[in-house]
């Protein structure tokens, strides 16, 4: 069993009926600030959604990959 670090991307959404919508992702690195703003910042001012939060998280788990699968 080895350590993997993974990146998880985790964004909510709070749609205008209030209805909240989560997005998670692995990725290969955590996105810059501006990045993620510019996702968000054009449905805020379109009001297709009325508020957002993000953050992108660094873990370390136990896994064990079979070795054909190890890259």
């Amino acid at each position: 069993m080895e350590l993997y670090t993974f990146f998880v991307f985790l964004s909510v959404i709070v749609m205008p009926d209030g209805e909240l919508k989560t997005l998670s992702r692995n990725v290969v690195e955590c996105p810059a600030m501006e990045t993620v703003l510019e996702m968000h910042k054009p449905k805020m001012d379109s009001g297709e959604i009325v508020d957002w939060a993000a953050t992108c998280l660094t873990t370390e788990l136990p896994l064990t990959i079979p070795k054909g699968l190890k890259t």
